[in-house]
């Protein structure tokens, strides 16, 4: 627990700095306007404060100088009232859904329902599957959710070596930055391990890189790698991808935006692994004479409960047919890495992570650096932790004449101002939602302020005790 110490330290000294009040005495949830005031300085108003829901103020603010905005400010406290503080996705990882239809997924009864929540992780929504017309919701980064890895972690915003990440655990958050390091190996064998590419995505085709590897060409942002192996999980809730996939331009927030790049026509392999990692079917479009694999194209199966698929292409594919024939067992470890306090993730049921984009403050700074150049104001989310343990979300509505959107700078210094002391960008533009017991209570921008399907939400709800 040396790293819990070491974060209760830091938030405790900022908190008693930023919020400047005595760390003994922390501010009661009830009264977040103590945390607002360069929002009401600049000349906007307060319109809604509800506290409809135990342990949790939100706070809608509208006008002010430096917009005009409508901001909306949640502040969650589990010290106040029982609170479960989680993420949640679709039906599956290969589509999107609303944030709405989430929090609906996820009441069990109506005792479970979501008190509030927020849209979450950037995702790449370009590829198409033409057998069901849905496309892909590829997640942005290291996802965890009931102790599973669900998604590898993806290189960082800017000079950071890897992606910054919201960790929820026990009605608490922290953000920090997250590593994976995925491999395969068949087991008892002098063979050496090769990498796992990657976890639920595409096999080739990587739209959450901002560097480049040994092998891989960069097109418009999104990396391409013609020899991966990668692992499918039950989560990702559809048939495994096939070469007949498209990638068509699918983000409202950018209409006529640039297409990113082909999907692999490798055929490749499939392999089907049991709940003990052993092989037990796999499937090739040109088996070579003796092979325990039946003729037949990758993809378009579904994974089973307790299996796992691995898809190959290329060189990788090659690695797949030599050392992992029918009845192989392999071995996949995943370590998934603080790499800000340097501790190794232990996953459990009890935690969910989601990827975000760039950071915004850490310990009361900010973070951020704006680039050259105008830098554009957009609707935005935003997720963060205070001093006192408490969780805040905030939405900023834009691109209308009552709210023009937020510049990422004036968003960390919007939480800064807040009191928050770290805090992460999440998706934003049309993706921005904030779902407040059962109702969108923001103005999502797309048309008509219709409710955008996106990756992931966290929400906060009912916890701490059992509930049936």
């Amino acid at each position: 627990m040396k790293h819990t110490a070491k974060r209760g330290a830091v938030a405790l000294a900022v908190a008693a700095s930023v919020v400047a009040v005595p760390v003994s005495a922390p501010q009661a949830v009830a009264a977040p306007t103590g945390l607002t005031l360069a929002l009401l300085e600049s000349g906007a108003t307060v319109k809604t404060v509800d506290l409809s829901a135990p342990g949790i103020v939100r706070t809608a603010y509208a006008g002010g100088s430096q917009g005009p905005w409508i901001v909306n400010v949640v502040v969650i406290d589990p010290n106040e009232a029982p609170l479960a503080l989680k993420g949640a996705f679709g039906t599956g990882l290969a589509t999107s859904e609303t944030t709405s239809a989430m929090h609906d997924g996820v009441s069990v009864n109506a005792l479970r329902r979501p008190r509030v929540g927020v849209n979450a992780s950037f995702f790449d929504g370009a590829m198409k599957n033409p057998g069901t017309n849905t496309f892909d919701g590829d997640v942005g980064g290291v996802l965890v959710s009931g102790g599973k890895l669900l998604s590898e972690a993806a290189k960082g915003k800017g000079a950071k070596p890897v992606g910054s990440a919201l960790v929820l655990q026990h009605g608490r958050l922290y953000i920090t930055e997250l590593s994976t390091a995925l491999t395969v190996r068949p087991k008892n064998s002098a063979v050496p391990a090769r990498q796992l590419d990657g976890i639920n995505r595409v096999p080739g085709r990587n739209a959450h890189c901002e560097g480049r590897e040994s092998g891989e060409t960069i097109v418009d942002g999104t990396c391409f790698d013609l020899s991966e192996i990668i692992s499918f999980t039950p989560e990702y809730g559809g048939p495994t991808p096939t070469t007949a996939y498209t990638v068509e331009a699918n983000d409202p927030d950018k209409p006529g935006g640039k297409i990113q790049g082909p999907i692999s026509a490798d055929e490749g392999i499939e392999l089907d692994l049991d709940a003990d990692n052993v092989v037990t079917a796999c499937y090739d479009s040109a088996p070579a004479v003796g092979s325990t694999c039946e003729k037949s194209n990758r993809g378009g199966r579904t994974v089973r409960a307790g299996h796992r698929i691995l898809q190959g292409i290329g060189d990788a594919a090659g690695w797949l047919r030599t050392n992992a024939p029918k009845g192989t067992g392999l071995e996949l470890p995943e370590t998934v890495t603080d790499t800000r306090f340097g501790d190794q993730l232990a996953l459990d049921p009890s935690m969910y992570v989601s990827p975000g984009g760039d950071l915004l403050l850490r310990n009361g700074a900010v973070s951020y650096t704006q680039p050259a150049g105008t830098p554009a104001a957009e609707p935005r989310t935003a997720v963060g932790t205070d001093g006192f343990g408490r969780t805040v979300l905030v939405t900023v509505d834009g691109r209308d004449a009552v709210s023009k959107g937020a510049t990422l700078l004036e968003l960390a210094v919007l939480m800064q101002d807040l009191g928050v002391i770290d805090a992460l960008n999440m998706d934003g533009g049309g993706s921005t939602t904030l779902v407040w017991q059962g109702q969108v209570v923001n103005h999502p921008s797309d048309g008509a302020e219709v409710e955008r399907k996106v990756a992931d939400t966290v929400y906060a709800g009912v916890g701490g005790y059992p509930l049936p």
